[in-house]
């Protein structure tokens, strides 16, 4: 049996997530959470996503709540540490 172990802080750099990350991709990513956030306002009943996958062909973005993603080539990832440290 195939067993998938969730990587740890140490695995993946919150810092370095959005290092490459075009600053529109970033904004947008932002704009999404902020959304998110809007519809769900109650933080208790709230499920607190990981992060933000956005395409940068499209311009599309999905929230992950599970586990970090395997990214497509067109795909970057943008952890929430860093959305929420550039909204305040």
């Amino acid at each position: 049996m195939l067993t998938i172990e969730q990587p740890t802080a140490e695995a993946i750099p919150m810092s370095q997530s959005y290092r490459f990350v075009d600053p529109t991709l970033l904004t947008e990513a932002q704009d999404l959470y902020t959304l998110y956030c809007q519809v769900h306002p109650d933080r208790s009943l709230r499920r607190q996503p990981i992060g933000v996958v956005m395409n940068r062909d499209t311009r599309r973005g999905k929230l992950i709540f599970s586990s970090y993603p395997l990214l497509l080539p067109e795909e970057c990832f943008v952890a929430l540490h860093d959305l929420e440290t550039d909204l305040n």
